[in-house]
């Protein structure tokens, strides 16, 4: 298993703001959606002839999302994750200080190689061309 591995935010039933069993506050919280809006919709859907589906989804949802409260005592929610493109994995959770320092001065000195790169006539002459007629 990978160790640096932290998976996203999980969908759970919100039983605090529920009406039912939860499965449609837990999926607005999930998703930043409006719950009003979202029970309006899941209404207005019952009125129509995907009733049953609606019906078996919820029950099924009901049945295997975990559901939490937010009055219970729970783990801080996990640091948002960066993009694709400047992904890194996450320092062991036993690094010293001393290996920080090395990565940190690492990092530093990248940094400042940017910095006179993007400074230098180099990079004009790079952009330059780049731009084209």
């Amino acid at each position: 298993m990978n160790h640096r591995f932290s998976p996203g935010p999980r969908l759970y039933r919100d039983v605090d703001r529920r009406w039912i069993a939860g499965v449609l506050a837990g999926a607005a919280r999930h998703f930043g959606w409006n719950l009003c809006a979202l029970r309006t919709v899941a209404i207005i859907a019952c009125m129509t002839p995907i009733v049953p589906v609606i019906v078996i989804g919820y029950v099924l949802c009901a049945m295997f999302l975990p559901p939490r409260s937010d009055h219970a005592v729970e783990s801080p929610p996990p640091p948002p994750q960066p993009a694709a493109s400047d992904w890194q994995p996450a320092p062991p959770a036993h690094v010293g200080a001393s290996e920080l320092r090395t990565r940190i001065r690492e990092m530093e000195e990248r940094l400042r190689a940017m910095e006179a790169y993007v400074t230098s006539s180099k990079y004009e002459i790079d952009r330059e061309l780049k731009r084209g007629p």
